[in-house]
């Protein structure tokens, strides 16, 4: 019975201090709920303006090479060696890359061996038959002259002594024809093997000397690599473009390819060019239409075309120092310009099932009006041909 009592003793007192609690102006003030913040009528006022008005679109640019190659082995195989990497500088001939090659150098080696024996044989049968060929002419000649003078003497001879000299004159006659005879044989008499030997060593080398640049990339010219996708081990197929090298000596600018500036680009349109973004000076630069500088070479497997980027080319006036390969760049395309326009931000531009409008401003009334067309597009405001005068206010939405 006395727990009893407690337990009610105790419910009581809490009930108390609930009260208590609970009482208005116990305890602080009640803390207020913050409203909403008042949006500013004024600021969605905007102003009808007219004046100038430049649309431009900003790319981002690249220098390279005006001249570039794509590069690949001509036979499939494991790369063994890789001598340079992207953005080193070569020279005309450099071997970039090579597959095993340690068999091939070997034959080849000792081709060419061959070849210089059989060009030395020929060249010595050459030089002997030069000189059967002078020796038998100089028979000819002295018995040409031997005949002439035995026809001398018999024209000369009388009685017994001109059959003598008849007699020496045919035997000078028959040697003449020998010796002649012995010359035409050595003019003809020509060495078949020893030339057949030689054009069979040249065959072996050209053989060789192909097998061993199908497994060889060559720097074509002196240039720079601008890609390098192989290293040592790789399996390689033949005719996958594994470099990209370009020629320093002459540079263009390129940029990624725009779907929606495509349609505007023409030879015509001013292009300007920046080093940093924030440059007040440019230089003009010519868009370069249907340019490609990557050599088509229709055995690679993966030539670009010229839908991967826009071209332009760079004028004179900039100095050497400035222009390095990959060297990124801004671009400012001018896509048209006008002196007088009535123009609004794009913000105070409604539109409803595609239909542009916007609500303006009369005293306390408002009258809808709708946006014909929109001209050229600014930073923050846009052209607009409407049934709107300057200074007229419209109201965003």
């Amino acid at each position: 019975m006395e727990k009893s009592k407690i337990w009610v003793f105790v419910s009581v007192l809490c009930a108390m201090f609930v009260l208590v609690a609970c009482a208005p102006g116990s305890g602080g003030s009640p803390t207020p709920t913050p409203l909403p913040p008042v949006s500013s009528y004024e600021k969605s006022i905007f102003t009808v303006e007219e004046g100038p008005i430049v649309e431009e679109k900003q790319l981002m640019g690249e220098i390279v090479p005006s001249r570039q190659e794509e590069l690949f082995f001509r036979a499939s195989g494991f790369v063994t060696r890789v001598s340079v990497k992207q953005g080193d500088v070569v020279k005309k001939g450099t071997v970039l890359a090579e597959m095993q090659v340690d068999d091939l150098l070997n034959q080849l080696q000792q081709a060419r061996i061959d070849l210089e024996v059989a060009q030395a044989n020929l060249a010595k049968d050459k030089a002997q038959r030069e000189y059967d060929i002078q020796k038998a002419t100089a028979e000819v000649t002295i018995w040409k002259m031997r005949v002439a003078d035995a026809q001398l003497d018999y024209d000369r001879a009388v009685g017994i002594q001109k059959e003598k000299a008849l007699l020496n004159l045919n035997i000078a006659k028959e040697n003449l024809a020998l010796a002649e005879a012995a010359l035409k044989l050595v003019q003809e008499n020509t060495n078949p093997y020893m030339e057949q030997a030689v054009k069979r060593s040249q065959l072996a080398v050209e053989r060789l000397e192909g097998l061993l640049a199908e497994r060889q990339i060559v720097a074509p010219f002196d240039c720079v690599v601008l890609r390098a996708i192989i290293r040592p081990g790789q399996q390689v197929d033949a005719f996958f473009v594994v470099f990209v090298v370009g020629d320093p000596s002459e540079l263009i600018v390129r940029s990624p390819y725009d779907f929606d500036l495509a349609s505007k680009m023409t030879d015509k349109i001013e292009v300007n060019l920046y080093f940093d973004s924030k440059d007040e000076k440019g230089y003009t630069v010519s868009y370069l239409p249907n340019f490609l500088p990557v050599t088509t070479n229709k055995e690679a497997t993966t030539t670009r075309s010229s839908g991967d980027y826009f071209y332009f080319s760079l004028p004179k006036e900039i100095q050497q120092q400035d222009l390095k390969v990959g060297r990124t760049v801004f671009l400012k395309v001018i896509l048209g310009r006008k002196e007088k326009a009535l123009l609004l931000p794009p913000s105070a531009i409604r539109e409803y099932k595609g239909l542009r409008f916007v609500i303006v401003q009369d005293g306390e009334k408002r009258r809808r009006v709708e946006v014909n067309e929109i001209g050229l597009k600014g930073t923050d405001k846009w052209e607009i041909v409407a049934d709107l005068k300057p200074g007229d206010k419209v109201v965003g939405p």
